[in-house]
Order: C-alpha cells, then structure tokens, then sequence
C-alpha cells in the first residue's frame, strides 16, 4: 500500500472532491483518481460514491480514513525525527494567534524561527483565547500565542513572553480626549466596545470587574480591533484594546488612547502546549525558541 494512494485519497475527502484535491496536490486530476483507484483495488471495496456534488465517503471509505490519516502522520513524523538528528529541521508548525492581538511579538519570533529552520512549513491560524487553548488541547494546534488572566491553563504547559495591558479607545471630540488615564470605576459607565466572553482581553476586564465589585456595560462585541477602533472613532463607546495594537493609531481622526487605573487592566501573553511527548521536532524548537527569547 503506498504513501501516495493514501496522501490522495485523505486529500479528496479534506477537499470533498477530486479536481479540488489536485488543486491542493498540484498535480493532474487524472492523477488523483488513478491514486485512489489503485487504493480501492488493493482494498476490494469502493471508498467513494462520486455524485454531482462531489465524492462521498462509502462504509468502507469513513473505516479507512482515520487509518490513512494514522498512517499519514506516522509517516511525517518518521520524516521529521529523521531530519532533526541529521540537523536538518523540516516538517510544519500550526501555530495559534489572537483574533484581536496586532502580532504581539510573534512576527519576530516567526522571523527568528524560519533563520534557524527555513524548511519548516508555517501555517497561523486565527481564533479567539477559548478557541485557541481547545485546538491545543485537542491536538489542531502545535502550539498558542494568547493572552490570559492571572490562571494558568491547567492541562497545558506556558511560557510567559510579555504583558499586554487594555487601553480605552475614546472619540476626538469625547469629554475625555485631552486626559491620559480613566479609572476602571469610571470606565464601566460608559458603553463599552470589546472582544467577546472567551477572549482573553476581555476575560481580564471580566475578571476585574467582578472583583471590584462593577459591571460593566458591553454594548458591542467584535474579534477585530481595527473595528472596535473604528467604532470608537465614530463616538458609538469606548472601545477596549491591545496597547500593541493602540500604538499605531496616529492618523488623523484616529481614537485617542487612554491608560485604565485603579486596576490597571494587564493580560499576560503566553505561548502554550500540550505537556509529555506530542511535540514534533519543529514545535520543540520553536519552544526553546521562545524559552530564549529576549
């Protein structure tokens, strides 16, 4: 049975169908049903219905695939162990990024890591901290780059990288565009615009909140803070946001940034992974990476 027939077959059934599976493949769709034809010969069942909208796995397609992934992955990872002792580090690395960060060091690292590994494929996937820490913990990610509250995620393993405090975005012509700082108890009384519940940004000012005994009034949820900046500019609330992301906003008519006090609202940037020996060759490195960092 070969690599290849199996490589096709798991493509068609990610793509849900043959032409676009030799789009991914790069090759000639003839190719990619020769492939999967070969497979089901050696298999003596059919593993796909083709119909107009595409192929559907048969019975004995849905008990083949976890297989052909198993066998898939085993193979990469027999690939990349290899290379790693030649000192020679190939492979991919899925890593996890903030809907609502402007990077917060990471293009660095990013940088920093493809000079040490230049063969190691770089996928980044953007979600909100509660997507992140699953596809983690559930194996889609290598590894994170979120923002969390004071608590450690209990199943994962961190590495603290920075401290990424919230600032209040306000109008230019709002009442508080020539000051510098807004209390937090100040703060919830206006309409707030902020990421929503599970985002980490917005689990520190939950957190905060509730410990101050306030609640806040959070009249508009969005991941993208260049919308919440631009909400915020047009005079509908104060918008919460990275001061990472707040630094850059000089344009004219641009919001104004305020510091929060009275707590200062602070997430810790972290970078996070499954703990024991799941961690391909590449993801390691990529942690002893971050682990020097700086």
């Amino acid at each position: 049975m070969e690599l290849r027939s199996l490589e096709h077959f798991v493509a068609v059934v990610d793509e849900g169908g043959f032409t676009r599976a030799a789009q991914r493949l790069r090759v000639a769709q003839p190719g990619v049903s020769a492939q999967v034809r070969n497979l089901e010969r050696e298999l003596g069942q059919r593993l796909f219905e083709r119909t107009a909208r595409g192929a559907v796995l048969t019975a004995a397609g849905e008990a083949a695939l976890p297989h052909a992934r198993a066998a898939l992955a085993a193979a990469a990872a027999v690939r990349e162990e290899v290379a790693q002792l030649s000192g020679l580090l190939r492979g991919s690395l899925r890593v996890g990024m903030l809907l609502s960060s402007s990077g917060m060091q990471l293009p660095a690292v990013l940088r920093a890591f493809r000079d040490r590994a230049p063969d190691v494929e770089v996928r980044l996937v953007e979600d909100d901290a509660a997507g992140l820490l699953e596809a983690v913990r559930c194996g889609d990610l290598d590894l994170a780059w979120v923002a969390t509250a004071d608590r450690d995620p209990p199943d994962l393993l961190c590495h603290p990288v920075a401290v990424e405090p919230l600032v209040a975005l306000v109008a230019p012509g709002h009442p508080w565009g020539r000051r510098r700082t807004v209390a937090l108890a100040e703060l919830v009384g206006q309409p707030l615009l902020a990421v929503p519940r599970g985002g980490g940004m917005r689990t520190v000012l939950d957190e905060a909140c509730a410990a101050a005994g306030l609640r806040a009034r959070v009249e508009v949820e969005a991941n993208s803070p260049v919308l919440l900046a631009a909400l915020a500019a047009q005079g509908l609330g104060v918008a919460l946001v990275p001061a990472s992301f707040a630094a850059g906003l000089d344009a004219p008519g641009a919001p104004r940034a305020l510091r929060v006090v009275r707590p200062a609202l602070l997430g810790r940037v972290q970078v996070v992974w499954r703990p024991g020996p799941v961690l391909s060759p590449a993801a390691r490195a990529f942690v002893a990476l971050v682990r020097g960092w700086g």
